[in-house]
């Protein structure tokens, strides 16, 4: 009796920081897929993946269930929690109560808990903060500071084991479209196209070009932000206020790491430092912790995060272009929900399972970019 090998398709991802090392990963797990994961880079996340600021704090509602499902599948992967976490618990400040208990219904479906402060544990946590008129304070216990090291090594481990092929320096520089559906990519200085059943988008700031040259855009913009290293005293814990002016700092090798939190559109790339970045600073530290404007400065550096126009991730197939699928719009959280996000969206691939009207490639979106996350 003769025998027939069943074909498996082939799948190309786009982009080889957590989203993309991520969704290969699931794709190719169980043996459905052959996965090539296609990053530019010579190193895989060397980008928005790498530089970030490495605070696990899923307050955002939004964010709750896919963060509790990231870190159980990080820690899956790598054995144990603290292979990847530090839980050292952080303070929020919110500007209203409204917004306090929104951080806390957050914090809940995180699997976290927030607690309302008293002065003194204010005080213990959060030194440097001098005003009472602080805001509405909140420790999260189970916050804490990830090791994007552990977490990007233990993936790329993973999908080489579930038989992944890496490629690095390898740009793709557009979809190929035949008869309607999305057949591979084209790579800068290669002669023959990469054949593919179906390609993933996943690359980060870049990834709205390869879909709007071929007739399926998302409106993704990138934004810079700034993180700075101070030479004060690293005591307490991380600390991050929501709403005007949005500000956060945390211990960081022997200072402290903070961010003006500052959003400015900038084409996808390694942005650099601007003139401006310390004065954004100034204005967000002064009305909080004044005694922080003295400190100086060790380093400064600029990151991008890539949002949707109403600010929701971007995952799954797109039914405007046969063979093409996203996991894009992270933001600041990729590292904090994109290993379960991906799952989703290797679950729509692999099985059909429909996804969230909201998180839907083709879905309205707005005219322009909404407002931050504010509380």
């Amino acid at each position: 009796m003769a025998h027939t090998t069943r074909r498996v398709p082939h799948t190309i991802v786009v982009g080889g920081g957590i989203a993309g090392l991520s969704v290969a990963w699931h794709l190719a797990r169980d043996g459905r897929r052959r996965v090539t994961l296609l990053e530019h880079e010579l190193l895989l996340a060397t980008h928005s993946s790498a530089r970030n600021a490495q605070i696990w704090l899923p307050v955002d509602p939004d964010d709750g269930a896919l963060a509790r499902r990231s870190a159980e599948l990080l820690t899956g992967l790598l054995g144990h929690e603290h292979g990847w976490l530090s839980r050292c618990g952080a303070v929020v400040l919110a500007a209203t109560a409204q917004g306090a208990r929104s951080l806390g219904e957050g914090a809940r479906l995180a699997g976290l808990a927030a607690h309302p402060m008293t002065r003194a544990s204010l005080a213990e946590h959060a030194p440097a903060i001098e005003r009472e008129d602080c805001g509405v304070p909140l420790f999260v216990e189970g916050a804490g500071v990830f090791d994007p090291h552990a977490m990007l090594t233990a993936l790329t481990r993973a999908c080489r084991d579930a038989g992944v092929t890496i490629r690095t320096r390898a740009h793709a520089t557009e979809l190929i479209v035949q008869g309607g559906a999305v057949r591979g990519v084209r790579l800068r200085g290669a002669r023959e196209p990469l054949d593919a059943d179906e390609v993933v988008d996943a690359a980060g700031a870049w990834a709205g070009r390869l879909g709007a040259a071929v007739g399926a855009p998302v409106p993704l913009v990138p934004l810079r932000r700034h993180l700075v290293l101070l030479a004060a005293p690293p005591r307490g814990t991380t600390v991050w206020r929501f709403g005007a002016p949005e500000v956060y700092w945390r211990p960081e090798s022997g200072g402290l790491l903070a961010s003006p939190c500052d959003e400015t559109p900038h084409a996808p790339g390694l942005p650099p430092v601007a003139p401006e970045a310390l004065e954004l600073l100034t204005r967000a530290l002064a009305p909080l912790a004044p005694s922080l404007l003295d400190a100086p400065i060790r380093t400064q550096w600029a990151c991008l995060r890539t949002y949707a126009h109403d600010r929701q991730l971007v995952l799954g197939p797109d039914p405007r272009l046969r063979g093409l699928a996203w996991v894009a719009g992270f933001g600041g959280r990729g590292m904090t929900v994109a290993v379960a996000a991906t799952e989703r969206c290797a679950q729509a691939l692999l099985d059909d399972t429909p996804l969230p009207a909201e998180l839907r490639p083709e879905r309205a979106q707005p005219s322009a970019l909404l407002p931050a996350f504010a509380a």
